[in-house]
Formats: structure tokens, C-alpha cells, sequence
């Protein structure tokens, strides 16, 4: 199944104000008439995560006679904006100059219209095809067993929203953003027929890092699935503890081991923490588990030991460090690694998956 690339930032619009900055006319005011503003300069957002966080600044606004005006930062920069409900939110691109025009038309349900420049024009055509899809998707998402081939129609009908932009619209401001929100294999061939024009976009920054990555995650992707021939001796690490011991994979060689690179900020790491403490229930005495934290701050990732109440091992990874990260070729969380009591790499699974769990039974034996 495709999944679904959710638009990372959306519209926005052009205002009659003299100096450049964003005009949000509000039809309904947010309980205490206040909202609240986001924005990080898109030169800062491939910067690692704590020095990002660092660089994001966070304003609350007050709203006077039906209108919010936020200035512009003073380079491209990647907006959000909450009104009210935290599902409220509108993002956008915006760079020093434009005047850009927001008209909130209600807020439950939320409703709000963008124009100003051509990207965030192109944004709000896309926008506007997009919703209703994503209300039946959200709706199918409320059901215990959605229909697969429902949800991968729809995905696909997404999907085609973009293609269909970039194809009408080659020069368009707009078509790196929509090249943005295509699965890799798309977005490739989307991005290496970008016109010169379509390239004066200010996103290419990030399209090109997008590109970029996506690249580098495709060779990844070769060289994570020759690791798990059963032959292929698993790296050795050593990370600290909770009580700042060291920890080493040599330490449990002679039992099956799942490495687990988590973190307390992925939701999917968190869903798959019960059929984990199942199964190191099941093989104990077999099987140790080892969780791996990355990208938490280390009170973080302790409070997040507490809360979620694991058994297993655990050990934090600096950000700095990132040697065993890249020896597993981890591109996605949570990431779990399966080694055997010879210490061969048997499986590496991206996601939460349950099929994780029968591929260990098999190799496991049970």
C-alpha cells in the first residue's frame, strides 16, 4: 500500500498591504481572540533536529478587528499558523517581499482560502482536490478494518493531484512543492524534469535535499537488504545505559537480540511497545531486546522509560554519534533488527509491522 504523503506546508495569499507580511481575515474569531505563529527559515530546516528546534520561533498573535498581520521573517521560511483548535492549522512558504492573504471562513469545520503569490496559488488549487479526499480518508481511518483497496484508491487518486498539477503546469512556482508530496519513484522522474523556471521556486532548497535523500535512502535500502543474507557478522556498538553504563552488543552474544532504534517523538514506536512486551515475555531467557534511542534530549528519553514502562534494555545514542545508525542503515522508525545467537543479522524491518513478529517466531523457531 502507497502511503500517503500528507502536504508538509499549504497555502497562503497575497495582501494590499504596502510592507510585505501575511494578512489573516478572520470570519470567526478563536476563543481568546489570539493565535498562534510559527516559523523556521528553510536555510535551518536540514540542520539537525536539537539545532532546528533551536531556530523555530514561536510567536502568539493577538488578533484585532477580525485580523491577524504577521511579519515576514527575513528569508524563504516555512509558516504554520493555529487558529483556536490545534487541528486548525495553516502552513505555508513565504520569502521576504511577498504579501500573502489568508481568509479563515470558519473554524469548525475549518475552512480557509490563500492567494498571493504563484506558489501558494498553485499550493491552494492542489489544496482544495485534496480535501475531499482526505476527509474519506480520515473517515475509513476511523474504522477497525478499512477496506485496503478503498484506502489504495484513494491514495492513488492523491497521488494523481500532483501529477496532474506538474504535467499542466511545468514552470509553475508550485511544481517542486507538488513534486514534494509524490512517493520516491514518482518524485524522482517528477524532479529531474523540473523546468529552469519551475526551479526559481523558492522550496528547490528543499526539493533538492528531498532528492537528495531519497537517493541516498535508495541505496540504503540496497545495501540494508544485503545485510540480511544470515551471513553478515551484526556491527558491534557500546552506548550508555540509563545509569550512564556501558552497554555493548557482545554483552548478549549466545541469545537471539532485537535491536530497537526508537524514540519517544515517533508514535509508531510507541503503538508497537505491547506485541514487543509480548514477545519478550514469550522467548524469555532466549531473547533480549535492546532499545536503542534516537533523537530525544537525554530527560526525554528517561521520562519516556518511565511512562512506557519497558523491560528491556535500553541505551541512548547521541546525536553526534551516529556510527550505529549508519551501520545498519537505519532511514525510518521504529527500525528493528533481528540477530541471531551467532551474532548474523537474520532480518531488518522498517515500521511497525506485525509480520515482524512471525518472522521472528520462524527464525526463533517457535
Amino acid at each position: 500500500m502507497k502511503k500517503l504523503a500528507l502536504p508538509a506546508l499549504a497555502a497562503v495569499m497575497a495582501t494590499g498591504v504596502a510592507n510585505a507580511d501575511v494578512t489573516v481575515n478572520f470570519k470567526q474569531i478563536p476563543e481568546g481572540g489570539k493565535a498562534v505563529a510559527v516559523h523556521l527559515l528553510l536555510s535551518d530546516m536540514q540542520k539537525p533536529r536539537a539545532e532546528r528546534r533551536a531556530a523555530t520561533v514561536i510567536d502568539t498573535l493577538s488578533i484585532e478587528n477580525g485580523r491577524l498581520v504577521l511579519p515576514l521573517a527575513g528569508g524563504a521560511a516555512q509558516y504554520s499558523i493555529v487558529a483556536g483548535d490545534k487541528h486548525n492549522q495553516i502552513d505555508f512558504f513565504a520569502a521576504p517581499g511577498e504579501n500573502i492573504v489568508i481568509d479563515v471562513n470558519s473554524l469548525s469545520p475549518f475552512s480557509y482560502s490563500m492567494k498571493g503569490t504563484e506558489l501558494v496559488e498553485g499550493m491552494q488549487a492542489m489544496n482544495e482536490k485534496i480535501a475531499p479526499i482526505m476527509e474519506q480518508v480520515k473517515e475509513l481511518r476511523k474504522q477497525e478494518n478499512p477496506d485496503k483497496n478503498t484506502l489504495e484508491t484513494l491514495y492513488e487518486s492523491y497521488g494523481r493531484i500532483f501529477t496532474d498539477f506538474i504535467a499542466a503546469n511545468p514552470d509553475n512556482a508550485a511544481t517542486p512543492y507538488a513534486a514534494m508530496n509524490l512517493d520516491s519513484g514518482d518524485f524522482i522522474k517528477a524532479y529531474e524534469n523540473l523546468s529552469d523556471a519551475a526551479k526559481s521556486s523558492i522550496v528547490m532548497p528543499l526539493v533538492v535535499a528531498q532528492y537528495e535523500s531519497v537517493m541516498k535512502r535508495q541505496e540504503q535500502d540496497r545495501k540494508q537488504q544485503a545485510l540480511q543474507s544470515g551471513d553478515v557478522e551484526a556491527p558491534g556498538f557500546t552506548l550508555k545505559n540509563p545509569e550512564g553504563k556501558d552497554v555493548s552488543l557482545a554483552d548478549f552474544r549466545g541469545k537471539w537480540v532485537i535491536l530497537d532504534f526508537w524514540g519517544t517523538w515517533c508514535p509508531w514506536c510507541i503503538k508497537g511497545f505491547p506485541a514487543l512486551k509480548e514477545a519478550y515475555k514469550k522467548y524469555e531467557g532466549k531473547l533480549e531486546i535492546i532499545g536503542i534511542d534516537c533523537g530525544d534530549e537525554p530527560e526525554q528519553w528517561k521520562n519516556g522509560l518511565a511512562k512506557y514502562e519497558l523491560p528491556w534494555v535500553q541505551v541512548y545514542k547521541p546525536e553526534a554519534e551516529t556510527k550505529v545508525i549508519e551501520d545498519y542503515y537505519v532511514q525510518g522508525f521504529p527500525t528493528k533488527v533481528i540477530i541471531s545467537p551467532e551474532g548474523k543479522i537474520m532480518n531488518i524491518t522498517v515500521g511497525e509491522n506485525p509480520d515482524f513478529f512471525n518472522t521472528l517466531a520462524k527464525l526463533i523457531g517457535e
